[in-house]
Formats: structure tokens, sequence, C-alpha cells
């Protein structure tokens, strides 16, 4: 699968999300049909367990995507 910039960012915040493990993640993905929507209902899934999850900013990253490519 080719990820756009916009989708690895999104994927990455989804993944660095306190809580969500790589089954969570791929759940979510498969639930709301990528990672924009799953973030996107984040807000909503956490409420109701009485907690706010709140995922990295995009500006987060952004910045370790940037990190990792300067070191490779």
């Amino acid at each position: 699968m080719q990820l756009t910039d916009a989708q690895r960012v999104d994927w990455l915040r989804l993944i660095r999300t306190e809580g969500v493990g790589p089954r969570t993640f791929r759940g979510l993905i498969n639930r709301f049909g990528g990672a924009a929507a799953a973030l996107a209902a984040l807000p909503n899934l956490t409420a109701r367990r009485g907690r706010r999850i709140e995922p990295p900013t995009r500006d987060a990253a952004e910045a370790e995507i940037a990190a990792a490519a300067r070191s490779v």
C-alpha cells in the first residue's frame, strides 16, 4: 500500500496515540476506512470510556517523520 504524505502523518498520529497498539490501530483503520477518519472519531470513542485521549499533533508527527528522514 502506497501512502500519501498526509496519510503517513495520520497513520503516525494514530499509532502514537495513547492506548492505540497494533491491534487497535488495525481495527480502527478497518472500521473507519482510514487513519484520518479514525482520528476524527477518537473524541467520541474515548468519551464513552470516560476519558478524553488526544492524538499527537500534526506538527509533532511531521517533526518525527522529518527527524527519521534526516537520520537515514
